[in-house]
């Protein structure tokens, strides 16, 4: 996979995240890339740990996992739409 294809499937990660409120599990978040993107959920499961650790998803340790986007994560992208001055 291209450092393209992993930007474009956290932009999928992200999209899908943002338009649902609250909690999303591993498998909702899967069933609405994986026509997209063709990955496992064990692959996902590796990218959500990795947004994780960068502090742009909060994992609820919830069975099954679920992951909520954090307010640094909501910030940047606010940015991003809005166009942030360097």
């Amino acid at each position: 996979m291209t450092d393209a294809d992993r930007t474009y499937m956290n932009l999928m990660i992200f999209k899908t995240m943002a338009s649902t409120k609250g909690r999303i599990s591993v498998k909702q978040i899967h069933e609405s890339i994986q026509p997209n993107m063709g990955i496992s959920i064990r692959s996902l499961q590796r990218y959500l740990n990795g947004l994780a650790s960068w502090g742009l998803v909060i994992k609820d340790g919830e069975i099954p996992q679920g992951f909520i986007l954090t307010d640094h994560a909501k910030n940047l992208f606010k940015d991003l739409a809005n166009g942030c001055d360097a």
